[in-house]
């Protein structure tokens, strides 16, 4: 397997690969980026998710982009079924409100430690 597209797919298991020949990459390849502006090559095919990160620049939008799962993959379904994207959101919803609720403890706790006693100067004569 070599190579994975910006949406996440092994393009070695996409069937798009298989009957069309499209090998897509992360959306910040050259080779992505040309496929996109000449619409693979002149084959009038353009995937939307594909087109969206490199626009972006943004290699694989599972980790790389911050709005994943955006509305876009809810109304495409594609790759992804509504109810992955569900729960990927949901996960990720879990992840800032574990994360907001160690920043207040974080500040509490940084402000209860002292600074550093600085020692005294010497005088040079």
């Amino acid at each position: 397997m070599k190579h994975v597209a910006a949406c996440g797919i092994c393009c070695d298991v996409c069937e798009l690969n298989k009957t069309l020949g499209c090998v897509c990459g992360s959306g910040t390849e050259q080779i992505a980026k040309k496929k996109v502006n000449t619409r693979w090559g002149g084959k009038g095919i353009l995937c939307l998710v594909l087109d969206c990160a490199v626009k972006r620049g943004v290699a694989y939008c599972m980790r790389d982009c911050e709005e994943f799962p955006c509305q876009k993959y809810f109304e495409w379904s594609f790759p992804y079924g509504k109810d992955y994207l569900k729960m990927h959101k949901e996960r990720k919803s879990q992840q800032q409100k574990q994360q907001d609720a160690k920043k207040p403890s974080e500040l509490h706790n940084a402000s209860d430690r002292k600074a550093p006693r600085k020692s005294p100067r010497k005088r040079v004569k």
